[in-house]
């Protein structure tokens, strides 16, 4: 694994953590409040349920941003780890 493919994979996975530690609390708070409190989010028009989706869906994409983030930097990283070859002038 070369240095370019490490950076990719450091970059990738704190990008995940981020987005998670980020989204976590809003899908607990989400939870919560579907189940207990008024059906329809701040804005009095989009339900207390599509919210909650919509941070379930930002929470799954940092989970999937984490775990897949090997391939992922493999693909970012793919033609600058590769060694320069010389060429024959030199």
């Amino acid at each position: 694994m070369g240095f370019y493919t490490k950076l990719a994979l450091l970059l990738m996975r704190s990008m995940g953590l981020i987005i998670l530690l980020y989204s976590v609390p809003m899908v607990l708070y989400g939870f919560v409040r579907v189940r207990t409190g008024p059906t329809t989010a701040s804005d009095g028009l989009t339900s207390s349920g599509s919210a909650l989706l919509g941070w379930l869906v930002y929470a799954v994409a940092g989970l999937f941003l984490f775990v897949l983030a090997r391939p992922l930097g493999r693909v970012a990283s793919r033609g600058l780890d590769e060694p320069t070859s010389l060429s024959p002038a030199a």
